[in-house]
């Protein structure tokens, strides 16, 4: 297992993490280390390095998804499932940003060796900095459990996996009771409805196979943070005609996937519960500029249509969500719009605006917001039970 003493060229020569380290830390967050820097230990990295808004580099985090990665390809304790062509049966580590239906796929731990491995390697880190009455510590293992599909922000451009990703798979594996999945989806240039259509196959994939991953299909949610939010609201709305597209897709791509389409023709790909992070919902106003270009290519009618707020009706799934009122990036506006909608169509809900935390904070422990995961937890379990 690799350590902070370690050389970030030394991590990065081990295969296969240079080439795969960017589907769960971020490849754009690799340059914030300096090639004349790349023969530093991780331990002297965090100390002279920073990230973008000025934190020190995440040694740690970097350390921790290497880690992640050798344990999936010599002990198979995690899985790259893909989802436009059969999972298969040999280890199938896929290079980073690939963005292609190619590197769509879903993260999570192998139900033949360690089916909560996210729990099981949690850290410290994602441990809350307060009392957890939500922590699940009496379901079993055995049990069915409710199963959850993470599907990070990034404005359609980058996927913020680490810390929108694995450490929100690691809180509701370990203190949820949740089987967690973490969903890597197209980008721009792609546009809708490609990314939506990857999160149905997700939806589908994980309910069809509900036996092997011991949860119960009927309670599966979706939790998405910034354009990742959006893209679950989205996807929430219209998720019918997202499925048939992506049928129709995977019998053009390969005549192997007809199993799949035979498999998935009467599974539904609508989530039974959202969890929406300070989330892109508006398309029309105090939108987030780069996440509507990155989706709709500027087509007012593709605005319109996923804009959340102005469609809901009362079969919409089940909603928690949150925002920062200082948030600059995506305006709070966009959760107050989603909760009148909600309230409106009759939908169980619970939107929280907190006072301070910005933008993209992840589990946001330090922040104003730091409990949303606590108060999702609560708000989620009775319909997870």
């Amino acid at each position: 297992m690799f350590t902070k003493n370690q050389t970030f060229m030394e991590i990065m020569n081990t295969e296969p993490v240079g080439r795969a380290i960017g589907n769960l830390f971020p490849t754009c967050w690799l340059s914030c280390i300096p090639p004349e820097h790349h023969h530093k230990t991780m331990e002297q990295i965090q100390k002279e390095d920073h990230m973008e808004w000025g934190a020190p580099f995440l040694s740690g985090a970097f350390v921790k998804t290497a880690n992640l990665l050798m344990e999936t390809v010599r002990r198979q304790r995690f899985l790259f499932l893909p989802l436009w062509r059969p999972v298969p049966d040999n280890a199938w580590i896929p290079d980073a940003d690939l963005n292609t239906a190619e590197g769509v796929w879903l993260f999570t731990g192998n139900p033949a060796l360690d089916n909560l491995a996210f729990a099981h390697t949690a850290g410290t880190s994602t441990v809350p900095p307060f009392p957890s009455a939500s922590a699940n510590l009496t379901k079993q293992e055995s049990d069915r459990r409710p199963a959850v599909i993470l599907c990070p922000g990034g404005g359609y451009e980058m996927i913020s996996s680490y810390s929108e990703g694995i450490q929100l798979a690691e809180r509701m594996e370990r203190d949820g009771g949740y089987k967690a999945f973490l969903l890597n989806y197209r980008l721009s240039p792609h546009s809708y409805p490609l990314p939506q259509m990857d999160l149905a196959l997700a939806i589908m994939y994980v309910r069809a196979h509900a036996e092997l991953y011991r949860i119960n299909p009927n309670k599966i949610f979706v939790v998405g943070a910034s354009a990742g939010g959006h893209l679950s609201a989205s996807e929430a709305l219209w998720h019918e005609n997202l499925k048939q597209l992506a049928l129709t897709a995977l019998m053009e791509k390969s005549q192997e996937n007809h199993r799949l389409v035979s498999l998935y023709q009467n599974i539904s790909a609508r989530p039974d519960g959202l969890g929406l992070l300070y989330p892109v919902i508006s398309l029309l106003s105090d939108y987030h500029e780069g996440t509507c270009q990155n989706n709709t290519k500027g087509d007012l009618n593709l605005r319109k249509l996923l804009s959340v707020e102005q469609h809901i009706t009362p079969d919409y799934p089940l909603t928690y969500a949150f925002a920062n009122a200082d948030d600059q990036c995506v305006p709070a506006s966009n959760a107050t719009r989603l909760e009148e909608a909600l309230s409106k169509a009759g939908i169980p809900h619970l939107c929280q605006i907190y006072p301070t935390g910005g933008h993209g904070v992840g589990l946001g422990y330090g922040c104003s917001c730091q409990t949303w995961s606590e108060d999702m937890l609560a708000f989620f379990a009775p319909f997870a039970e």
